[in-house]
């Protein structure tokens, strides 16, 4: 190996396979150039809370295993929703990446499965497969070819969107929603948060409280209570007691959220959170930063 692991953790050699151990929480045996043995390197660990860093990734480490192994049972719901904890610690695990990628393709979702191979490899390039990405975007621009108008028009305002282009995405959008298609029935209430979203990039949180709305309205999401909340406190109006809650949403959308709580008043409710979310980010980035200044 030519990482330097950290002294604390106790390491076991068998011919050409390898384990890691701390604290009673230990890794399977893995192979000497398994991407995880960089993980636990000294110069990508937090020295200010090291085994709890290292403990985190041995667990993270024997979920993605665990789903690999319900991938080979054909298990693939289960599998990915072990693989999306994994995301949710670490958005850019190779691994994990490259794993969902692999249900998703059995499920038959093909342009999905496509993009988190793509992620994967940007990721960790070792993960790079070229007869899978070959055999993977044949079967993608298959699925694209059979896609409603409707879904190819929501995807241009998704790139209006992601270059910034609010105002336009937002007019793709509203088109989208005059669609009297079934199709445009099943995914309502993602298109409604999609709607809202570029209408909190544009601070408009008026708008988008209505669009959140409308979307909790059409079915109940996480990400709908989180919006809500957000533009009900930006609004100095009441704000829905689910708000208060733990969300399935991202990490910093998590901070926003107890930073609201915090302004609020409900001190118990934010420092709830930003313990759960200390607890699952270790990496010492600008995130990371945000977090303890939050709890202190």
């Amino acid at each position: 190996m030519s990482v330097n692991v950290p002294d604390i953790v106790e390491c076991e050699v068998i011919e050409n396979k390898v384990r890691f151990s701390l604290d009673g929480e230990s890794t399977g045996w893995m192979d000497r150039d398994d991407p995880f043995i960089r993980r636990i390197d000294e110069d990508s660990l937090n020295h200010d809370l090291l085994a709890e860093h290292i403990k985190k990734e041995i667990q993270i480490k024997n979920t993605i295993d665990e789903a690999i192994r319900l991938f080979g049972l054909e298990k693939y719901p289960k599998a990915i929703e072990m693989l999306d904890e994994v995301l949710f610690y670490d958005p850019k695990y190779g691994v994990a990446l490259l794993n969902k990628s692999y249900c998703l393709r059995a499920q038959k979702h093909f342009v999905k499965a496509f993009r988190y191979y793509m992620c994967a490899v940007r990721t960790d390039g070792s993960l790079e497969d070229v007869e899978y990405y070959k055999a993977l975007g044949g079967e993608a621009n298959n699925e694209i070819s059979g896609f409603p108008k409707l879904k190819l028009s929501i995807s241009t305002g998704d790139e209006y969107f992601a270059f910034g282009d609010f105002e336009s995405a937002i007019e793709i959008y509203d088109r989208a929603l005059q669609d009297n298609s079934r199709f445009k029935q099943k995914i309502l209430p993602k298109l409604l948060n999609k709607k809202a979203t570029a209408y909190l990039k544009l601070e408009d949180y008026d708008n988008a409280l209505i669009c959140f709305k409308e979307s909790l309205d059409a079915g109940k999401s996480d990400y709908a209570i989180f919006g809500e909340g957000i533009c009900e406190h930006r609004l100095n109006l009441e704000v829905n007691p689910e708000f208060r809650q733990c969300l399935k949403i991202s990490k910093r959308q998590m901070l926003c959220q107890a930073t609201a709580l915090r302004d609020m008043g409900y001190a118990d409710d934010s420092l709830r959170i930003l313990d759960f979310l200390r607890r699952n980010h270790f990496k010492e980035d600008d995130l990371y930063r945000k977090i303890v200044d939050a709890m202190d």
